[in-house]
């Protein structure tokens, strides 16, 4: 589904800001009245009678629109509903009960500062946004009217899409991607296309070249809204790739279990684990304690990876901080038997809950390549840029599948980049617990395949 990206933190923050902006108004009438006490019930209903709504209506969002009617539209019908349920909840007793002047200047107070402040919120990311900023490069594919086409390309860049070219004729379809793609960074391409030979060969070029493909459906509005889809440009949007971490929901989910996961791992394990794996290290293969190695992370990024240092100090060392290493190979001579035995319990990787309180990983997820070994799987191995599609992760479903550890079998990296994408494509909060209790298992058990 077409999604708004915004920061995973950014929207919590407007949502507890709305929140904060309500229950301080609500205060200040109390305060002022000095007719009742001060009681932490009246807080959390009142909280309630905002979150409710907002929650539904998306009043905390900053809409990709053009009119500051309709970003403001939100917000009204969140702000209508809050009185209904305040005075719902007053003439039941659970919260105050004020004369009418005394809540009408309460409500109409609201009204100004969160429509207010969600006006402001409107135009920044609008300015923002028609600054250039934010915004992800899209190709667009088919026969579509001057007028359609120029609404298209303007609300694209309130959804953050530049629209770097308009290919009209089926047959240049696929040179012209990839003379794009060749020629500059593609994130997304729109196919409005009815042919289902010009709709494959699309969806293969995008899955080979990891872009995201978008189909604009020949649908009404309403059939659109009744089917889910968003809407961009009066055209019903479809993903033809489902991404469940495409949704805000999931992604916070997801992100709150990293950072529960990274606090107890710093807390009660890397607060010892590097006294121990450091003596070990000056008695076995005396060096620096860490190795830190540029991987390929999210979106084809480079991202420095904490890791214990399990071989020993070589030529090789600064080659390999750079990710363009030798692969790691079985009865590796450069492995001590201590380095072994943290590869063996995965401990090695436990430094990288210090990656995933920074953001650059998750607990679960596709494990990352060097930046060689990545370059040379992308040119050959199928589909496999489609990995990049989110956070690669300390453990994941290739890795307790088996496919894990160095290797020069692109058949073997291929069936893992394959289970790589069959987990974004099914990701749910019960997989990842799955995966990560499985993982716990094969650590304690001494059974982690392939690692040397």
């Amino acid at each position: 589904m077409f999604q708004e990206r915004y920061n995973r933190i950014v929207l919590p923050f407007f949502f507890f800001l709305d929140l904060i902006i309500v229950l301080g108004l609500f205060y200040l009438l109390l305060l002022v009245l000095g007719r009742e006490p001060l009681t932490l019930t009246f807080f959390l209903y009142t909280a309630f009678c905002w979150a409710l709504p907002a929650l539904y209506f998306k009043s905390y969002r900053a809409p990709r629109v053009h009119s500051f009617h309709a970003a403001l539209r939100p917000t009204f019908f969140t702000w209508n509903v809050f009185i209904i349920l305040y005075i719902v909840l007053s003439n039941l007793g659970l919260l105050p009960h004020h004369s009418i002047p005394e809540q009408g200047i309460f409500f109409l107070a609201l009204a100004v500062v969160q429509h207010g402040n969600s006006l402001l919120r409107y135009n920044f990311f609008l300015n923002y946004r028609l600054q250039g900023k934010n915004i992800r490069h899209a190709l667009l594919l088919g026969d579509i009217s001057a007028t359609k086409l120029d609404h298209l390309r303007r609300d694209g860049l309130h959804f953050g899409y530049q629209f770097i070219t308009h290919v009209v004729d089926p047959a240049a379809y696929l040179d012209d991607l990839h003379t794009v793609a060749n020629r500059q960074k593609l994130d997304i391409v729109f196919l409005k296309e009815t042919d289902k030979s010009h709709t494959d060969a699309i969806s293969a070029f995008c899955d080979d070249r990891g872009i995201r493909l978008k189909l604009l459906l020949s649908l009404s509005l309403d059939t659109g809204r009744r089917a889910g889809l968003d809407i961009i440009s009066g055209f019903p949007v479809m993903d033809v790739r489902h991404e469940p971490l495409l949704y805000l929901g999931n992604r916070t989910a997801k992100r709150t279990v990293d950072i529960f996961m990274a606090v107890l791992s710093i807390i009660f394990v890397l607060s010892w684990l590097p006294i121990v794996v450091k003596l070990a290290q000056m008695f076995t293969y005396p060096g620096s304690l860490f190795f830190i190695q540029d991987r390929i992370g999210r979106e084809g990024k480079n991202f420095r990876l904490y890791k214990f240092r399990t071989m020993r100090v070589s030529a090789e060392t600064i080659v390999a901080k750079r990710g363009r290493a030798q692969k790691t190979k079985h009865a590796d001579e450069r492995v001590p038997w201590f380095g072994q035995l943290l590869r063996r319990t995965n401990l090695d990787e436990y430094p990288q809950f210090i990656n995933i309180l920074f953001g650059s990983m998750s607990t679960v997820g596709p494990r990352p390549h060097m930046v060689g070994e990545d370059i040379h799987l992308s040119n050959h191995v199928l589909n496999y840029r489609i990995r990049r599609f989110v956070k690669p992760g300390i453990t994941g479903w290739a890795a307790v599948k088996g496919y894990r550890g160095g290797t020069n079998n692109l058949s073997l990296m291929q069936k893992r980049t394959e289970h790589d994408i069959w987990y974004l494509e099914n990701w749910s909060l019960w997989l990842d617990i799955k995966i990560m209790a499985t993982t716990v298992w094969q650590m304690i058990t001494f059974r982690i395949p392939q690692a040397y």
